[in-house]
């Protein structure tokens, strides 16, 4: 059943309020009216309206005054201003703002008619615009996490449902899933939002050194502690903490991490003050907890503490109707990081990006576009523009010519490209071996080695010789 538009009437003189109530419930509108500007925005913040038609010239507020005024609360509601003294300033005036029509005394009933269903007309264009961008955005993407699979979906729900608690997450899922996307999703959707994120990715210090970052410490704790530290538990207060790697810390640190999870008080290295911090905790691994934990490597009363919320992160194979969104999503970005047009990528390179494995999940295919849009030298990334971990044929069948169904230009640069890196991982990666054995100068095998963005452990080989 489709809803009865509400249109507000403002105007200081009775007649015309009267006359155009009149003329808009005949033709099925329902009409509130109101004697100036103020009066009118007091009854939209209690009266939804879908539609206001204001005098220009009303006592306490007029009607550019109240256009104005709505349109810095974000209101932005179907607005038409009428007037028995048209100028050229008042008119510019009311455009700029955002009006829709401006009519001037004596109204034209028919003209009055035309001008609200325009009105109205845009009032649901611009409704139908905004739920479509909200749906889009929340069908395709959270934060940076992109994706439109069914698989993807349940991540969003997730997402969303971790974010509306305070309660500790456990996120898990394979090396380049994008667990901390996730975690900044739940934390800049969610109830502390307005805090700091502290991430730390656990694996990255000793297990002296993480104790001092996680607790902070005291001047003259030990040797190099020149002045007083604030630990991440301190730094998070009022916000999110964000432990990567949660299966790498020492069991020493985990049960000093218990005590703080369940009284939120700790004591920094070295001091003696007890302090107290308000965060909420996220974690991440890309290892079997409960695994480890049979193995007596993690403590099963933190495991259980810790994955209070579960999120999953899905391995890109398992949802692999993503990948054309995340090559358009990262070809758009790092292209525009790079100054390049680069707008597509051939049927070629699309059907091996698509049918290769991705083990190391979102994050290679992001490096693998980001590589080939250093590489690429036209508007269309190619096979040849592709990382090598993608193109060398893994077996000797699938070298056979009749599996590449590129052009002529693409399949030679291909194999060139394949030979070029064969060479030079027989010769130690050293330029001017490989060039000698396949019988071409160092300056050539250089240009080579930067056209086709060879790489050797995700280092530039020109970097190496």
């Amino acid at each position: 059943m489709t809803k009865t538009p509400n249109i507000l009437v403002a105007d200081d003189d009775p007649v015309t309020r009267k006359l155009l109530k009149f003329q808009l419930e005949k033709h099925g509108f329902k009409v509130i009216v109101s004697s100036d500007g103020l009066e009118a925005k007091e009854t939209i913040e209690h009266h939804p309206v879908d539609m206001i038609i204001a005098d220009y010239m009303m006592p306490n507020m007029d009607g550019l005054e109240l256009l104005s005024a709505l349109r810095e609360e974000g209101k932005d509601i179907p607005f038409i201003i009428i007037t028995g003294f048209g100028s050229i300033d008042s008119t510019m005036e009311a455009i700029r703002l955002g009006a829709v029509e401006y009519l001037t005394k004596p109204l034209d009933p028919m003209e009055v008619l035309l001008a609200v269903q325009k009105g109205l007309n845009i009032g649901q264009i611009k409704e139908k615009l905004s739920h479509l961008q909200k749906e889009v955005q929340a069908k395709y993407s959270f934060e940076n996490i992109i994706g439109q699979s069914p698989t993807m979906q349940v991540i969003f729900k997730d997402i969303h449902k971790a974010s509306q608690s305070t309660a500790n997450v456990l996120i898990v899922g394979e090396s380049g899933t994008g667990k901390e996307l996730a975690a900044k999703a739940i934390h800049y959707n969610g109830l502390k939002k307005n805090g700091p994120f502290i991430a730390i990715a656990c694996s990255a210090f000793s297990k002296g050194t993480l104790e001092s970052e996680l607790f902070g410490h005291v001047k003259g704790a030990f040797t190099s502690a020149f002045r007083d530290h604030k630990g991440r538990f301190e730094l998070a207060d009022d916000g999110t903490l964000f432990l990567d790697e949660i299966g790498d810390i020492s069991l020493n640190i985990q049960v000093k991490l218990l005590r703080v999870l369940d009284e939120k008080r700790f004591e920094r290295v070295g001091g003696q003050e007890t302090m107290q911090s308000d965060f909420r905790l996220l974690a991440a691994t890309n290892k079997d907890l409960k695994a480890l934990v049979k193995k007596g490597r993690f403590r099963e009363d933190l495991f259980y503490r810790l994955n209070v919320i579960n999120v999953t992160m899905p391995p890109l194979r398992e949802h692999p109707e993503d990948i054309f969104l995340l090559i358009k999503h990262f070809l758009k970005h790092y292209s525009q990081v790079s100054g390049k047009d680069i707008k597509t990528v051939s049927m070629e390179a699309l059907k091996l990006l698509q049918g290769y494995s991705w083990p190391g999940n979102v994050r290679q295919l992001e490096n693998a576009i980001e590589s080939a849009i250093a590489v690429c030298d036209g508007n269309m990334i190619k096979i040849s523009d592709l990382p090598f971990e993608l193109t060398d044929p893994p077996t000797e069948k699938s070298s056979d010519l009749q599996d590449y169904q590129g052009s002529l230009t693409e399949v030679v640069a291909l194999f060139e490209k394949q030979i070029i890196y064969k060479a030079l991982e027989q010769n130690e990666w050293v330029q001017a071996y490989a060039a000698e054995k396949l019988g071409i100068s160092e300056r050539v095998m250089s240009y080579k080695i930067k056209k086709y963005g060879i790489v050797k452990k995700g280092i530039l080989v020109e970097q190496i010789s």
